[in-house]
């Protein structure tokens, strides 16, 4: 390693603390984590929450929104939304996939996860969506791992 690597490397190690400091802006609106606390718009952010998985695949309007509206009554303020789901080889796996084994988008789910981001902020929750799990079911990692 020559002297200008290694001052460069040096450089860039210096600039890391500064990562945190530049990750902290966030836009109005979305959870961060200071710490070991999570914090909304300043204030501490405390969280009653569900397992929605399903919200992208309720086609029904009406239903979607019953079923937001018992939750919100029930206090619920976040939520867990599958983003996506993988096509998988098993007999009792969800269809249908956000996408398939040619790595075609299904226009319909991705409507659907738009409608049910809208009606649940709508309602002033919160989401976490989450892309992928190691649930054979819905695909899952061995997707990618196979």
């Amino acid at each position: 390693m020559n002297r200008r690597s290694l001052l460069a490397a040096s450089v860039a190690l210096a600039a890391l603390p500064a990562l945190p400091v530049l990750a902290r802006s966030s836009p109005a609106g979305f959870v961060r984590r200071e710490g070991t606390a999570l914090v909304l718009d300043g204030k501490p952010y405390r969280f009653v929450g569900s397992n929605l998985w399903y919200a992208a695949w309720i086609g029904h309007e009406a239903r979607l929104g019953r079923e937001l509206d018992a939750l919100a009554a029930d206090g619920v303020t976040n939520l867990r939304i599958a983003a996506s789901a993988e096509h998988s080889p098993l007999k009792n796996s969800v269809r249908p996939a956000f996408h398939d084994q040619a790595d075609e988008y299904n226009e319909a789910l991705l409507t659907g996860l738009d409608h049910a981001m809208a009606e649940i902020g709508k309602r002033g929750m919160k989401a976490v969506l989450y892309l992928t799990n190691f649930w054979e079911w819905s695909g899952g990692m061995a997707t990618y791992l196979l």
